[in-house]
């Protein structure tokens, strides 16, 4: 029996798990690294490490497993543009027009306002700068890491809010028949991933496919694969998110929202996207 069938798992973890104290913050100038019992869990990078690549910021690499495996990969050589664990999109608009690409990082840049940590949870807040370095929303991401649950498996919650500061601003995903755009995650050695949800096998294809609600991303159980696998569940507006893209090849996986047509977000109003990742031993599922 799998694991993790539903998010019903996924909340089990948070039960199960003890007390935050053994949760902690490291802060550096270029992000913050969160340890459990002094073990690292995840870097939030919060300033970009290269001046000539502002835009990368405001994402999480390394993701670790609970014994210490780096799970995720930052500016492959296929792609450079993926960043570990990422939320971004193709369309960024505001005011009715275009400023921007967030999946490549062009014309769009984020500043980091700020960083607190306090319950066992990360708060980050990040200004969202169009190409003359004009605010046009605001964005605040809390990352709350669990402690291990008794099976070895550890949850970690995504929670972001985006809030516009000019009128007309919308975010869609890539303008073709795939419409990625998301909350992503780029695992090392992708292309030997397979997939399942709702304990059944998902096979990928160029379009986004419709499935569960969780996504066991999992690696062949041999040597040199890691010994884990990652569960992802993403919701939007308070809605699950079903449709995915994808790829047992050197890429990312996205939860897709909202698609290729842009969503319009008021001004003033928020977009809020959460999303969990568990990490669970491959063994015995």
């Amino acid at each position: 029996m799998r694991l993790l069938a539903s998010l019903a798992f996924a909340a089990a973890v948070t039960t199960a798990a003890p007390a935050f104290a053994q949760i902690a913050a490291s802060m550096a100038d270029d992000g913050v690294t969160i340890t459990d019992a002094g073990k690292p869990v995840l870097f939030y990078r919060t300033k970009a490490a290269d001046p000539a690549d502002p835009g990368r910021l405001n994402f999480v690499h390394p993701l670790y497993a609970p014994d210490g495996t780096v799970l995720t990969e930052e500016k492959p050589v296929d792609h450079i543009h993926h960043r570990g664990v990422f939320w971004s999109w193709h369309q960024v608009l505001a005011s009715g027009a275009s400023v921007g690409d967030g999946w490549f990082m062009q014309g769009l840049g984020f500043r980091t306002t700020e960083r607190a940590f306090a319950d066992g949870a990360l708060t980050v807040k990040v200004d969202w700068l169009d190409a003359k370095g004009a605010t046009i929303a605001h964005e605040v991401t809390k990352v709350t890491p669990r402690p291990l649950a008794a099976e070895g498996a550890r949850r970690i919650d995504f929670d972001t809010t985006i809030m516009p500061t000019v009128d007309g601003f919308a975010l869609g995903g890539s303008d073709d028949v795939k419409g990625y755009g998301g909350f992503s995650i780029r695992t090392v050695r992708p292309d030997a991933l397979s997939f399942v949800s709702d304990g059944k096998p998902v096979t990928p294809r160029n379009e986004a496919v419709e499935a569960g609600g969780v996504m066991a991303l999992e690696w062949p159980r041999e040597a040199g694969y890691p010994a884990w696998t990652i569960h992802v569940g993403c919701k939007a507006q308070d809605k699950p998110v079903t449709s995915w893209i994808l790829r047992k090849s050197l890429s990312m996986q996205n939860c897709v929202f909202p698609g290729r047509a842009p969503f319009p977000i008021a001004k003033g109003q928020a977009l809020r996207l959460e999303s969990v990742l568990v990490v669970s031993p491959a063994k015995g599922l």
